[in-house]
C-alpha cells in the first residue's frame, strides 16, 4: 500500500490493495505490516488505521495500531476483522513538525523472535 511513503501530515497510503473479492479465503493468515524507515520531529507519534470497502469509494475504518517509541515496526492480524475486497491505510501523525518514511502492506509469515545474547543461553 506504501512503498517508502513520506508522511509529513495525516493522510492516505499511496495505493489501495484490492483482494479480488470480501474476505477471499486465506485472508485471516494476512497481516497488516509496516516498517518505519525514518522518523524525525519534536515528540513524534503515528497511527496506522485500516480502512475497507465494497466499492473502492466509501470506505469505513475496521482497526488501528499505534507505533511505540523506539519500534521500527507496526502489525496487525486481520482474522477478526471485517475485511472487504480494497483496503487502503489512513496514516495520522502527531507531534511537532512530525516526519516519516513508512513502507506498509499485507504479508504472510510475520515472525516474532527477540534476539537474546549468547551469554543468557547458557544454563
Amino acid at each position: 500500500m506504501s512503498d517508502r511513503q513520506v508522511l509529513l501530515a495525516t493522510g492516505y497510503s499511496t495505493d489501495v490493495t484490492d483482494l479480488g473479492q470480501e474476505r477471499p479465503t486465506g485472508y485471516a493468515e494476512l497481516t497488516l505490516y509496516a516498517h518505519v524507515q525514518s522518523e524525525s520531529g519534536t515528540s513524534p507519534s503515528l497511527t496506522m488505521e485500516l480502512e475497507t470497502s465494497a466499492d473502492n469509494s466509501t470506505f469505513t475504518k475496521i482497526g488501528s495500531v499505534t507505533k511505540r517509541a523506539n519500534d521500527r515496526e507496526m502489525a496487525m492480524g486481520l482474522e477478526r476483522l471485517p475485511i472487504k475486497r480494497y483496503n487502503r491505510l489512513r496514516f495520522v501523525l502527531g507531534g511537532t513538525s512530525p516526519s516519516y518514511q513508512v513502507t506498509a502492506g499485507f504479508v504472510t509469515g510475520v515472525q516474532q523472535w527477540k534476539a537474546v545474547a549468547d551469554s543468557s543461553r547458557q544454563a
